[in-house]
């Protein structure tokens, strides 16, 4: 016995060392308290609340990130190894079996039997549940239970008794439950009203005995009213849960809940005062019950948390140099080409106006700098051309700077449609960059030049084209590579037909080598071996999409490369790797993910800003306040133009805001009186949602909604729904049941919207 003691002081003692011990990290309520029952759901000796406990994580499965089947297998295990040889269970291990004890187990059993599936242990669980059920049903005396085996029937064993039937497998037809049921309400209770109310919905609930309407109102007068205890608070919400739609009227159930939580270490729990003559301040069972209550408003993770396309944006951002450039490989000096590609690459990640804008600035300082290297030298330089279709790209070039480009390209050509370097004489790649930077100038495509380089391109070669080199009247191409072919073939793509490449077209699908493609097929090394290229992202996404632009499609194969090369760590630290793979991820996926617990978390930990127009500004001022309030003074308000300077709550119209330019996982369509997200349609009014987004410097919750939904709005921050959303979107409605015009919490709806 003064073992069994022992074991039931743990949860009194821990309590000062758990609340005065440091929260690591902002922690929802489902998984602070999965933590604490992990850890002590099993301290106190007892088979209800270890019972409790199994229940309680077994509803919380699929809903926390951890795999929870390994602790409930664990703690089943031990609830198993506490059954009597008559089938029952007691108090504590080892003692005698009675009605409570046995239904507090079984219906841990019926709960936790679906994670031995595929186990040896199945049959042992099933089997321990069976014997138990036949104690259960060999305990009634007459009509109902009591305590122990034939003693005089009270409520209590009763109703716990119905439960687990109901658990496992009977209904209110079933003549052992129906008569029992008839003979509850003259039963001796011996228990507060409050706990008896909770425990009587939720039996009825699982044996499918109807309950009028009017004792969940009840039930919700009682939660908003009345002084409860955390054990009674935490039962009667989640019966409350069995019974109700997720109204807000539910949510601020849960919210009361959390107000009298404990937290630290890494967990939250409820605990109870002890009264006269008990000393034990029972921890396990409110938090039981709590996280049962929760877990029903919680939706399941999602299986698949992790996008197979996902783009490293942020990977190629930390990239870029302090200069505003990115180079070749991290760290290296800022170059042209790789910031060329790293800045459309960020285009397809998701908003970053300064980390673009830092590079442009750099880009227009280097395009200056090369115009001077081209016309001293006489060439086209590759720093020229990818500064040139930077600022082109980003519209940085007025009209006379357009003109100005176009008279230096046509400067330094060696003879019509001709640019090359001196010495070596017109080159194939310099010669298609010319014509690549003149037609995206404006250049006509019946220009002298633009026709003469034509010409010229497909006249030296028809399988790839390389160093070009004429002796006299015998020219012939040098080092014939895919980078090269490339170059000369996007830029005749404007101008050329299939017919007209269709060689070179041929040449470069016969260079394609384990799923991509290299600088070259074949090449040798300084000792005379000959070793195959290794196929490059940068490479291998320019080919894919120049083929599939002639017919030729590799998109699925390509994609399989690139997320192979991803996820190998092969690309690391390569600007030009990372951001074509960006480039090409971006064409299947959307944008790097994000959910509405992401925002969730956020509000826990950080900034925010709570941005709108002037006309939504009292609105804003009453959820900056409710804001505060419940998460501290880290929140401030601000105008619609810093929507990607940081962390973000946007109240919005419907249309105000392009939503899908912060989360393209997002289509909003506003039509008349109706939204359609994500190809489910709505009523415009007395609608609000909730829809998350991101940029390079923090997360949005964007909450949209019509000026005369605006106490809507505000009763999403008012009751503290923000602290337990989640999903890609939430649609929240509210429907004037009664007809009295007021916004009730009965009246209002959350919708999670996959």
């Amino acid at each position: 016995m003064m073992k069994r003691w022992a074991l039931k002081i743990i949860p009194l003692i821990l309590i000062g060392v758990i609340v005065f011990a440091p929260l690591t990290a902002a922690l929802s309520m489902t998984e602070g308290s999965v933590n604490f029952l992990k850890k002590f759901g099993d301290s106190s000796g007892q088979v209800r609340t270890l019972s409790l406990t199994i229940v309680a994580l077994a509803e919380a499965s699929g809903k926390v990130n951890e795999d929870l089947t390994p602790k409930i297998r664990e703690f089943t295990r031990e609830l198993l190894s506490y059954q009597n040889p008559d089938g029952g269970w007691g108090y504590f291990p080892e003692s005698v079996s009675n009605v409570l004890d046995t239904s507090y187990a079984l219906i841990a059993l019926s709960k936790a039997e679906k994670f031995f599936e595929g186990t040896d242990d199945l049959f042992t669980v099933d089997d321990a549940r069976k014997r138990g059920i036949n104690f259960l049903l060999n305990s009634k005396t007459g009509n109902a239970w009591g305590y122990i085996p034939d003693s005089t029937p009270m409520f209590y064993p009763t109703v716990l008794a119905l439960w687990a039937l109901g658990e496992n497998g009977y209904n209110s037809s079933s003549p052992v439950v129906s008569s029992a049921i008839s003979s509850l309400g003259d039963l001796p209770r011996y228990i507060d009203d409050y706990t008896a109310l909770g425990l009587r919905l939720i039996a009825f609930k699982a044996v499918g005995e109807p309950v009028d309407r009017s004792e969940v109102s009840e039930l919700i007068g009682i939660l908003n009213g009345e002084e409860l205890s955390p054990t009674q608070r935490a039962l009667l919400t989640y019966a409350l849960t069995l019974y109700s739609e997720p109204t807000f009227e539910v949510v601020a159930t849960i919210a009361r809940l959390d107000q009298i939580k404990h937290t630290g270490a890494n967990m939250v729990f409820w605990a109870d005062t002890p009264k006269y003559p008990i000393s034990v301040t029972d921890t396990v069972t409110p938090t039981a019950y709590a996280l049962l209550a929760v877990s029903k408003l919680v939706p399941p993770i999602r299986e698949v948390r992790v996008n197979p396309n996902e783009m490293p944006c942020d990977q190629l951002i930390s990239y870029q140099n302090p200069d505003g450039g990115w180079g070749i490989y991290r760290g290296s000096p800022s170059n042209e080409k790789a910031t060329y590609y790293a800045l459309l690459a960020v285009e397809a990640c998701y908003p970053a106006p300064d980390v673009v804008e830092k590079a442009l600035n750099w880009t227009e300082k280097r395009f200056k700098e090369d115009e001077r290297v081209v016309l001293n030298e006489s060439r086209l330089t590759v720093g020229y051309y990818y500064a040139l279709m930077t600022l082109l790209h980003f519209n940085r070039l007025n009209e006379s700077e357009r003109e100005h480009a176009i008279e230096v390209i046509k400067s330094i050509r060696m003879d019509t449609g001709k640019w090359g370097i001196k010495d070596l004489g017109p080159q194939p790649a310099e010669t298609a960059m010319a014509l690549s930077a003149l037609l995206a100038l404006g250049v006509n495509k019946s220009d002298p030049d633009v026709v003469a380089a034509k010409n010229w391109l497909l006249s030296i070669s028809s399988t790839g084209w390389g160093l070009y080199y004429q002796s006299g009247i015998y020219p012939f191409m040098l080092d014939v590579n895919v980078l090269d072919t490339l170059t000369v073939l996007k830029a005749l793509e404007p101008i050329a037909t299939k017919p007209e490449v269709e060689s070179h077209l041929n040449w470069l699908i016969s260079q394609r080598v384990d799923g991509g493609w290299p600088y070259a097929k074949e090449y040798t090394d300084i000792n005379g071996t000959e070793l195959m290229g290794r196929p490059r992202v940068d490479l291998t996404v320019e080919a894919t999409l120049l083929l599939l632009h002639y017919g030729f499609d590799y998109s699925q194969q390509t994609l399989d490369f690139v997320k192979k090369a991803r996820d190998s760590g092969l690309i690391a630290n390569d600007t030009l790797e990372t951001a074509f793979a960006v480039i090409y991820l971006s064409s299947f996926n959307k944008m790097p993910m994000v959910d509405l617990s992401d925002v969730r978390n956020a509000l826990e930990t950080s900034t925010f800003n709570v941005l709108c127009s002037e006309d939504r500004i009292g609105d804003a001022k009453e959820i900056l306040n409710y804001l505060r309030e419940t998460f501290g003074y880290r929140f401030d308000l601000g105008p619609l133009s810093l929507i990607e300077e940081g962390n973000a709550i946007v109240l919005a119209g419907f249309s105000d805001v392009n939503v899908s330019r912060y989360n393209r996982y997002i289509a909003l369509d506003v039509a008349g009186n109706t939204v359609e997200l994500n190809n489910s349609t709505y009523p415009r009014q007395n609608t609000v949602l909730l829809i998350p987004g991101r940029t390079a410097k923090g997360v949005i919750l964007f909450v949209l909604y019509d000026e005369d939904s605006s106490e809507i709005a505000k009763l999403v921050f008012k009751i503290g729904y923000v602290k337990y959303m989640q999903g890609p979107a939430v649609v929240i409605h509210y429907e004037d049941r009664n007809g009295d015009g007021k916004i009730e919490l009965n009246e209002v709806t959350a919708e999670t919207v996959g």
